[in-house]
């Protein structure tokens, strides 16, 4: 009985509420469903674009060119530095000037020896020539005592004819006084004669033996004359030697005064002093400053194995800015014959000319390109990602002509180049797609195109 009178209420309930619909209908219209609002977003064009496969690689660049600044043969003190800290200068410019003290020393310390050689080859000379006077007095005499020795010769073989002569006479004058044909007294005349001729002879020979005795000497002291003569050359050609040896220090030391400047041996960049400055003491060897061509830089990287047929020579490389973004451009110019066998690498050396943004010993990321193909490439920041699968919202033409709406687009993306991906599916070039108010955005929201780019 109760669910009867239930069921009764129920109905009694519903036609009411029937009733009183129909009365509302009739007096006000029914509200219908707004429209959402379009958004205002920015839209790109896509376009055809170069895709490039390319792999990153660390490393610090190196200065083409890098050479410490330092005495090489001069000791001294700094009395001026003419350049200032990253100046740019050129091949053969001086930049430093060293007051060398220890090599003005040395250089008069070397003219005085050069002094000294040439007054002990005046002496020798002077000794040369007196040697020379002896010598040639010494042949003269040879000369005088051979024509001496000859004029007693001479005299020795006319006595001796002479000698014959009064024995002949000697001979005749005692037959002749035998035979009572001349007078006792003729035969005393021959004899006397003949002893005297004698005893003339006898002489004549030894002012002869004397005369070769004296042409002996005189020969001997010829040859000793010789013999000094000889030894005085050889002193005059030692102390030219010596002036030779001396003249060569003195230019030796004088040169070194040419190195009180220190000039730059390359085009570069003057670096840092250091803590040198005017009125410093600096030695031999000691690196004052730098001086680096910078106008190119190379960058030695170690690439892995796996990538060793893709290696090549002219390969084009680039810089990674700090923001992603590519930076100055080169080319790979060496690769290496053997591998490093622990790393399993390949080393091979980047070139890359200098904009401005290099830096010597800078750390840097390199990109090597090992190809490029026709692609499209989308802003990262217009790609959204749900559940793994990344999106795009491309405008399409709404219900009416002049309206869009966003399209989710699934897309697939490969590497990041710069601020963009890479995209291997789902647009095309000539799509336009959103870049702006992206997380404001669900699949057919109606939108306002606000601007449009290309990239």
């Amino acid at each position: 009985m109760a669910d009867k009178h239930l069921q009764s209420s129920q109905k009694w309930l519903g036609t009411i509420l029937m009733i009183s619909s129909l009365v509302t209908g009739c007096g006000t219209e029914t509200p219908q469903a707004t429209a959402p609002q379009a958004l205002p977003v920015q839209l790109q064009t896509l376009q055809t674009a170069t895709l490039v496969n390319s792999s990153a690689f660390v490393g610090y660049l190196e200065a083409r060119q890098r050479v410490d600044l330092a005495p090489s043969r001069t000791n001294g003190r700094i009395v001026s530095i003419l350049v200032g800290e990253g100046d740019t200068v050129r091949q053969g410019q001086r930049l430093i000037e060293i007051e060398p003290q220890q090599q003005k020393e040395q250089l008069a310390a070397a003219t005085g020896s050069l002094n000294v050689a040439r007054a002990d080859l005046r002496a020798a000379e002077a000794e040369f020539r007196q040697r020379e006077a002896e010598r040639d007095q010494a042949r003269a005499n040879v000369e005088n005592a051979r024509a001496t020795l000859a004029g007693t010769e001479a005299d020795v073989q006319r006595v001796e004819a002479e000698l014959i002569l009064a024995e002949k006479n000697f001979g005749r004058a005692k037959f002749l006084e035998s035979e009572d044909v001349v007078t006792k007294e003729s035969l005393d005349e021959a004899t006397r004669t003949l002893n005297a001729t004698q005893s003339q002879l006898k002489s004549q020979k030894k002012t002869r033996d004397a005369s070769a005795q004296a042409l002996k000497a005189a020969q001997q002291n010829f040859v000793a004359a010789e013999r000094r003569v000889d030894q005085s050359f050889a002193n005059v050609d030692s102390r030219q030697s010596a002036i030779t040896q001396a003249q060569g220090q003195q230019g030796s030391t004088a040169v070194t005064l040419d190195y009180n400047f220190l000039t730059s041996p390359i085009n570069g960049v003057v670096g840092a002093f250091n803590t040198h400055k005017i009125g410093d003491n600096v030695n031999v060897g000691e690196t004052i400053t730098t001086v680096t061509d910078n106008q190119v830089f190379f960058l030695n990287v170690n690439i892995p194995t796996e990538n060793r047929d893709r290696i090549k020579k002219g390969l084009p490389v680039e810089i990674i800015k700090t923001d992603g973004s590519p930076g100055v451009r080169g080319s790979i110019t060496f690769i290496a014959s053997l591998v490093e066998q622990n790393a399993q690498s390949i080393l091979v050396k980047m070139t890359f000319p200098n904009d401005g943004s290099l830096r010597d010993r800078q750390y840097v990321r390199a990109r090597v390109i090992w190809d490029t193909q026709p692609g499209v490439l989308v802003p990262t920041t217009a790609v959204t990602s749900l559940g793994g699968q990344k999106f795009v919202y491309v405008a399409q033409e709404g219900k009416s002509k002049d309206s869009l709406i966003a399209k989710q687009i699934p897309v697939k993306v490969g590497a990041i180049q710069g601020q963009s991906y890479q995209v291997i599916s789902g647009v095309k070039p000539g799509d336009r797609i959103a870049v702006s108010r992206i997380l404001d955005l669900k699949d057919g929201r109606p939108i306002i195109s606000q601007d449009v780019t290309t990239n």
